[in-house]
């Protein structure tokens, strides 16, 4: 087989706006065709539409208008050389396909179709059949649509149009699986500009040959990139060994990168944040500032708000004050005292009852206060609850359990913890964050302390357990293992404990989950409503609790 050239291109996309993303592929085109001179260039999965345009895959308007960006490809590039092998929904014998065209001299000369959907996919898609080898120039080679790294075609190269999402370990495990593979294989993944609701593009292009990386585009970038190299399948060449990857570092850019996303496609350059000086909003702001810093925006957009009542401490409210003052965001301090004691007067509640409407009522005027303080400045509000918080419902429905984009959403507790002392390393409000990573989890909602751990069990436990009921394990095989991993800590009857007061109240708050706002899932396991977590508002928890017991 001799030498060649190939190149992944992955232009940062706009969701269903063919003309744009026509425009971008087109560019990108010429561009690499001019520098690098490639055989072929290959483009992401569905790169003409985008590939999360979602139910608007059953708009004819959004076909035909693909048919005809098609057709403007074809003749913007008719004077290159190059192969392209380009992403496109197409209707093909009355079935709608998640399609690879391979594109050359202007023409369509051949067509694969995605063969391994997604139960998601098959909404909307019906399966092509396993590509044949395609001759594009005397260039033999075959196409695998989507993240199916095990099989490969055998004319020896493999173009592998992709869109998969990023969480924290998959780029390794991708990297690994292309090792694995036998002859020459083009990866080329979608990235900045897919919708974010809960998932993250990364826009991870790798190139192999005889399992050996060649190249490799830089992930989270906000333009458009690509790569290229010189393959020669016959030729040998040494492997060096990948570095895994920081997965705090990972997940922290993840969470920035979904967040930037979010900010473009609403045209939007304000936030508004509840900053309490506890460890959940001290990430959020930090994941805020990084987002701004990369979008070249003003960090005075950031507006960070302390909302001071009846429980907040002196330690918290300095800290909040230190963050917002060094980290140069719009700081402002709105006591809620006033507002929630004429509230209590408005309902009838008895200020000396410190019961759960005590503590809502704080939880929901705060919200109240950052929501109309974002209408006023233009902004969307930034949720700062965990998913450990999540799991748990240890939030107040329609309070802190609301915002417009919870960039937390998905990371744990103990992960939480974890990429906050990264950060802390070297800035500039180091001893501020260590501070705040050394101040016990508490709400404060109630004079006096209110440690949250103390209340509902440690944090490091019901990560554990989260984890594991997230993989279907049972509630007996869950207990053993929490006992081994914690051995030393914890006794087993104390994990049982915890374990029990989890399973209790992971069913019995679905009902917040399945209105939870949209936030990046950046681990295997997330409990997004909107198809990761599943799971009917009413179940009863008494299967478990009986294995449990």
């Amino acid at each position: 087989m001799k030498a060649f050239k190939a190149a992944a291109a992955t232009p940062k996309v706009k969701v269903a706006h063919v003309d744009w993303n026509i425009g971008e592929i087109v560019r990108l085109s010429k561009e690499i065709a001019g520098k690098c001179n490639p055989d072929l260039i290959v483009f992401p999965e569905l790169a003409v539409t985008g590939y999360t345009c979602g139910d608007l895959f059953l708009q004819q308007a959004l076909i035909n208008k693909a048919e005809s960006g098609v057709k403007r490809l074809c003749s913007e590039t008719s004077g290159l050389t190059q192969t392209l092998v380009v992403g496109c929904p197409i209707v093909f014998e009355g079935k709608l396909l998640d399609a690879a065209l391979v594109i050359r001299g202007g023409d369509i000369v051949g067509m694969a179709a995605k063969t391994a959907l997604s139960p998601m996919e098959q909404r909307w898609f019906q399966p092509g059949s396993p590509s044949q080898p395609f001759d594009a120039g005397g260039l033999a080679f075959g196409i695998v649509i989507g993240d199916d790294l095990t099989s490969a075609s055998e004319s020896g190269i493999t173009v592998r149009p992709a869109a998969s999402f990023e969480v924290a370990g998959k780029h390794d495990r991708r990297k690994a699986s292309l090792a694995a593979l036998p002859g020459c294989n083009i990866y080329c993944c979608n990235g900045y500009g897919e919708s974010t609701d809960d998932l993250v593009w990364a826009g991870s292009s790798l190139i192999y040959s005889n399992g050996v990386k060649l190249a490799e585009n830089k992930r989270f970038q906000k333009e458009s990139s690509w790569i290229c190299a010189e393959i020669d399948p016959d030729k040998q060449v040494s492997a060096e060994p990948s570095e895994p990857e920081d997965t705090n570092r990972e997940i922290f850019d993840i969470q920035v990168t979904a967040l930037m996303s979010r900010l473009e496609h609403i045209h939007c350059s304000k936030c508004v944040i509840g900053v309490s000086g506890g460890l959940d909003s001290t990430l959020a702001l930090l994941v805020i500032c990084e987002s701004f810093d990369r979008l070249g925006l003003d960090r005075k957009g950031i507006y960070g708000v302390t909302m001071p009542c009846f429980g907040t401490s002196d330690r918290t409210r300095s800290n909040a004050w230190v963050l917002m003052e060094r980290l140069g965001i719009t700081a402002m301090e709105i006591g809620i005292g006033n507002a929630v004691s004429q509230h209590f007067k408005d309902i009838g509640q008895d200020p000396s009852m410190h019961d759960v409407t005590f503590e809502n009522a704080q939880a929901r005027e705060r919200t109240q206060v950052l929501m109309d303080l974002g209408n006023k400045v233009g902004g969307i509000v930034i949720g700062t609850g965990d998913l450990s918080e999540i799991a748990l419902g240890w939030c107040t429905y329609n309070g802190d359990h609301m915002s417009m984009y919870g960039v937390n959403a998905g990371v744990p507790k103990t992960l939480i913890r974890a990429i906050v002392r990264m950060l802390s390393k070297g800035h500039p409000c180091e001893a501020a964050l260590l501070d705040i990573l050394d101040t016990p989890v508490s709400p404060e909602l109630l004079p006096g302390s209110q440690p949250t751990e103390g209340i509902i069990g440690p944090y490091e436990l019901h990560d554990f357990f989260l984890w594991h009921v997230c993989k279907g394990e049972s509630p007996k095989d869950i207990l053993l293992a929490a006992s081994k991993e914690f051995a030393g800590t914890y006794d087993k009857d104390t994990v049982k404990n915890w374990l029990n007061i989890f399973l209790k109240r992971f069913f019995s708050q679905q009902f917040k989950r399945a209105c939870s706002p949209c936030g990046p899932k950046v681990l295997d396991i997330s409990l997004s409503p909107r198809g990761d977590w599943m799971m009917p508002t009413d179940a009863s928890p008494d299967l478990w609790l009986e294995e449990l017991d």
